[in-house]
C-alpha cells in the first residue's frame, strides 16, 4: 500500500471515531438527564408538606426577645370619682329684727347651741302691749255691737246695712288685734332652727330698727361637704347616690349627693356638688377639707404596676401585650382608680398576656417570648 492509500484510510479511521464518539456522549449526557429528573420528582412527591411561606421563613431566622410576662384577668368594680372639697353649714342666716326698739335682754351668746324657738334677743315691749290690750277690749265691743245687730235684723228691726256695717267693724278690730298681738310678739326674736350663734352683733341696750341683725345662726346637723367636679365628669354623678367622706382630721363619714349643679363656674368650668351628712353631736366643723368618693358606675377593669405603663410614639398611655401570635402589641388604657396594691385600668380585654419586665425594651410587632415565672424580692407598688 502507497503512503497516499495509508493516509487516506487514518483519516477515515478518525472520521468514523469522532462522529461515534459524539454520539455516546449525547447519550451519556440524556441519561444523566432522565436520572436527575426523576430524582427531582421524587423529591417534590415526597416534601411538599415542608414547603415554608417567606413570611414563615423571615420568622423562623428572627430572634425573639424574652420578656418576662403575667396573666391578668379583667374584674368588675364599682369605680369612684375623687373630690377634693370642703365642710359647709347646712344654713346659715343673720337672725334680724322686724320692730324697732331698745334690746332689753340678749340670750343668744356667740357660740351657744340653741333649739328652734329659744329666745335670743328682746326688744322692750314700749306701747305695744298697751296697744294690745286696747285692740283686745274693741275686738270684745265690736263682737258685742255685732250680735245685737244680728238679733235685731232677725226680728226685723234692722236693715242688712247696718248689719253689713257692723259686720265690717267687728272685722277691722279683728285685724288691729293681730296686728297688735304680732307687734308684741316680735319683741322677742327667736331661732328659727336648731344651731350655733356665730357671731353677736349687738349688745343689751343697743337700739335694733326693723332689719337690724340681732345673731348669726349656723345650722350644723346635717352638714354640707362642697367640691366642684370637671365638666367632663359631671355626667356620671347622680342624686342620693352614696359617698364616702374622709375629713383632714382623719375622720371618715358617710353621705348622700344631695345636690349638682346646672352651671359651671365661669372661671374654672366646674360644677358645684354638694353632699349632706349627719353631724350628731356637732363633732364636724365647717371649713374642714375632705376628700369625696362618689360612685360613677361599675367597669371591667384590671390591676397592674404602675411600673407596667408605657407611653406610645403619639404620647398616649398604654401597656404591652403579647398577642397570640406571640407579637408586642401597645394597647392605650384609662387609669379608673389605685390603690396601695396598684391603679385599676381600663380598655383592656377580658383576658391578656400582660409583658410586666422587658416591655420599654419591645418594639411594635417585635416577637417575643415570654417567661411566666414570678420574681420575689421585688418592692412594693407604691
Amino acid at each position: 500500500m502507497s503512503n497516499k492509500n495509508l493516509v487516506v484510510s487514518c483519516t477515515m479511521l478518525l472520521m468514523t471515531l469522532w462522529v461515534f464518539s459524539g454520539e455516546w456522549s449525547n447519550s451519556i449526557v440524556e441519561a444523566e438527564e432522565v436520572r436527575l429528573s426523576s430524582t427531582q420528582g421524587l423529591v417534590s412527591q415526597k416534601t411538599p408538606e415542608t414547603v415554608t411561606t417567606p413570611e414563615q421563613q423571615a420568622q423562623r431566622t428572627e430572634a425573639s426577645v424574652l420578656v418576662r410576662a403575667v396573666q391578668s384577668q379583667a374584674e368588675t368594680k364599682t369605680l369612684f370619682l375623687d373630690v377634693r372639697g370642703q365642710t359647709a353649714a347646712n344654713r346659715q342666716v343673720h337672725v334680724k329684727s322686724e320692730v324697732s326698739g331698745k334690746v332689753i335682754q340678749m340670750a343668744g351668746k356667740k357660740g351657744l347651741f340653741v333649739n328652734k324657738g329659744d329666745l335670743l334677743c328682746r326688744v322692750a315691749e314700749d306701747a305695744r302691749r298697751a296697744d294690745y290690750t286696747q285692740a283686745l277690749a274693741e275686738l270684745e265691743s265690736s263682737k258685742l255691737e255685732h250680735d245685737g245687730f244680728v238679733d235685731l235684723n232677725k226680728k226685723g228691726l234692722q236693715s242688712e246695712i247696718v248689719l253689713a256695717k257692723a259686720k265690717a267693724a267687728l272685722e277691722q278690730s279683728r285685724t288691729r288685734t293681730e296686728d297688735a298681738r304680732l307687734a308684741l310678739a316680735k319683741t322677742a326674736i327667736t331661732a328659727p332652727f336648731n344651731g350655733v350663734v356665730t357671731s353677736q352683733q349687738v349688745e343689751v341696750g343697743d337700739y335694733l330698727r326693723p332689719g337690724g341683725i340681732c345673731v348669726s345662726l349656723m345650722e350644723v346637723d346635717p352638714m354640707l361637704v362642697v367640691g366642684q367636679i370637671a365638666e367632663k365628669s359631671i355626667g356620671l354623678v347622680t342624686l342620693e347616690g352614696k359617698v364616702q367622706i374622709k375629713l383632714i382630721t382623719g375622720e371618715s363619714y358617710s353621705g348622700v349627693v344631695s345636690y349638682v349643679g346646672h352651671a359651671p363656674n365661669g372661671k374654672t368650668r366646674t360644677y358645684p356638688v354638694e353632699v349632706t351628712i349627719n353631724n350628731t353631736g356637732s363633732r364636724i366643723r365647717a371649713g374642714l377639707t375632705a376628700q369625696m368618693q362618689i360612685p360613677v358606675g361599675a367597669e371591667s377593669v384590671h390591676l397592674i404596676s404602675p411600673a407596667s405603663l408605657v407611653l406610645d410614639d403619639a404620647g398616649s398611655i398604654g401597656v404591652r401585650i403579647v398577642d397570640r401570635d406571640k407579637r408586642a402589641r401597645f394597647m392605650p388604657v384609662q387609669i379608673a382608680d389605685e390603690n396601695p396594691e396598684g391603679i385599676w385600668v381600663k380598655g383592656l380585654p377580658n383576658s391578656i398576656d400582660l409583658i410586666t419586665i422587658g416591655h420599654e425594651e419591645v418594639s411594635e410587632g417585635q416577637l417575643v417570648s415570654m417567661d411566666y415565672a414570678v420574681l420575689s424580692g421585688l418592692a412594693s407598688n407604691p
